[in-house]
């Protein structure tokens, strides 16, 4: 876990993760293009693959400029694809100054796949409510799970965007703690957590 690098990135300071894979490298959630292509240079790192947690523009928005450097695949939820087309229904006007550059995810996943980028492998649990695609991303090997803007330290994600819902979000929470096993939470904003300090100590988890 110490090997992952948070890059917090953009006008939000979404979490970006860069997950050491050998000689390559794996990218969750680019909201810019440059600081990670310069972590990759300096580790001497070959990206491998982009992987985006949910449609909102501060976690992909420098998806489209790695993959055009790279070559690098992007895997995306299947349920938000409207939203990686759309400035308006991913929120883009969050991210003030950066121009709106779509993309065309190579694999899209859903609520119960696993699949495996450079040899390490991710489980999907769709976690509807910030937006219908968000998702938790497992990763066993690491002993985490990616939670995009589902959950935060002591908080959750917003439900008011474009195919977000309150009572979804609900019941997303009452999968999230259902899930059995320590795992340490790595959240698209704000501070690095575990799954036992939130059932303990989030709010909406009582």
């Amino acid at each position: 876990m110490e090997n992952i690098a948070r890059l917090p990135l953009g006008a939000l300071a979404s979490n970006c993760y860069v997950i050491p894979a050998g000689e390559n490298a794996i990218v969750i959630d680019p909201a810019s293009s440059e600081e990670v292509l310069a972590l990759l240079e300096n580790e001497e790192l070959t990206l491998g693959g982009i992987i985006i947690t949910h449609g909102h523009y501060d976690h992909f928005a420098g998806a489209a400029a790695l993959k055009e450097r790279t070559g690098a695949p992007v895997y995306a939820p299947d349920l938000d694809a409207e939203m990686y087309k759309s400035a308006e229904k991913s929120w883009a006007w969050f991210m003030q100054g950066t121009d709106f550059r779509p993309i065309t995810p190579d694999y899209l996943f859903s609520d119960g796949d696993k699949f495996s980028v450079c040899g390490t492998e991710f489980s999907v649990m769709t976690c509807s409510g910030h937006t219908a695609g968000s998702c938790l991303l497992f990763c066993e090997k690491w002993g985490v799970i990616f939670t995009g803007d589902v959950v935060f330290k002591n908080s959750i994600g917003r439900t008011d965007g474009f195919s977000g819902s309150a009572r979804s979000m609900r019941e997303s929470l009452a999968k999230i703690a259902a899930i059995t096993g320590e795992w340490t939470l790595l959240c698209g904003h704000g501070d690095t957590t575990t799954l036992s300090e939130e059932k303990k100590n989030n709010p909406y988890f009582r």
